[in-house]
């Protein structure tokens, strides 16, 4: 057994040996990539856990109890949203790099999700009943290990998106004439979050509106087109400003070719005045900036 794999079975035992020593927990699930993406899970994956306890706040006033857990490189305190309310999370990375994402509900939380007709995404997707004191789960749907589809974007919110991108390939051209290389990185990352979406609609146009693009590009070279892998090598620059002009034309055209062929799947009209104009004008910059 390689060293990484007893790592992670030491802390799964941890994980549950904490759990059920404290009497606030009454129940912990197992969701995430590792409930239901086994293909998927590394050494790095996280372990993600829904933990259903008589008193949230209690994981909130210090930070003893996961110190207790293992060794704590760093944490970060968050929240997560049900039904309107809020409750609490910590993200920590314990020794050996080992993540684990702690999300603390009511009780309550559990026990409508044992009621309800279809399960909430997180669950649907996958999920591993770790441990169940009181039975609180026992009337919980069975995951589906389904990606819910999403909705086709309208005519408009199409239109928006290009307009939006090119928008910030005229702020990434204006900052580096200015030569200010920091924040033409930071407007072109902008651009890289656009151009994610419109190829996320272009695969899904492709190959179905419930097809898995993961989120933020999460394991893109699984799911997206071999052609635009390849091309994304072009779009990504040095700090540098010549570099960085290239990255530019060279994220513009991949926008424009995946949009194209998405607007023409969907039936839409790609807004070609709008691409034209700030092209023209990037390519102006370009010219002006080399004088």
């Amino acid at each position: 057994m390689t060293n990484d794999l007893m790592r992670e079975q030491t802390m799964f035992s941890k994980l549950f040996n904490w759990a059920q020593s404290d009497d606030t927990i009454q129940a912990m699930l197992l969701v995430g990539s590792r409930a239901h993406n086994a293909h998927r899970v590394d050494v790095f994956s996280d372990f993600d856990l829904a933990l259903f306890v008589n008193d949230p706040q209690k994981y909130v006033s210090d930070d003893a109890w996961m110190r207790g857990i293992d060794d704590v490189l760093v944490y970060i305190p968050e929240k997560v949203c049900v039904d309107g309310k809020e409750y609490p999370t910590r993200l920590v990375i314990f020794k050996y790099g080992i993540k684990v994402d702690f999300a603390f509900y009511s009780i309550d939380v559990i026990k409508n999700l044992a009621h309800q007709e279809e399960q909430p995404a997180q669950y649907a997707l996958g999920y591993k009943v770790l441990l169940d004191k009181d039975n609180l789960t026992a009337g919980m749907k069975s995951p589906t290990f389904k990606i819910q589809a999403t909705p086709k974007p309208s005519q408009q919110e199409f239109e928006n998106l290009v307009s939006e991108f090119f928008f910030e390939v005229y702020h990434v051209a204006k900052h580096l004439c200015r030569n200010d290389l920091w924040h033409a990185k930071f407007r072109d990352w902008t651009t890289k979050e656009l151009l994610l979406r419109m190829i996320e609609w272009h695969e899904k146009s492709t190959h179905g509106w419930d097809y898995d693009t993961s989120q933020h590009g999460k394991r893109m070279q699984e799911w997206v087109s071999k052609e635009t892998w390849a091309e994304l090598n072009n779009c990504f620059a040095h700090f540098d400003a010549d570099d960085s002009w290239k990255a530019l034309i060279a994220t513009s055209d991949l926008f424009r070719t995946v949009a194209m062929q998405t607007a023409e799947r969907l039936g839409y009209r790609y807004p070609m005045g709008v691409d034209k104009n700030i092209t023209i004008f990037v390519q102006q910059a370009m010219v002006c900036h080399r004088l």
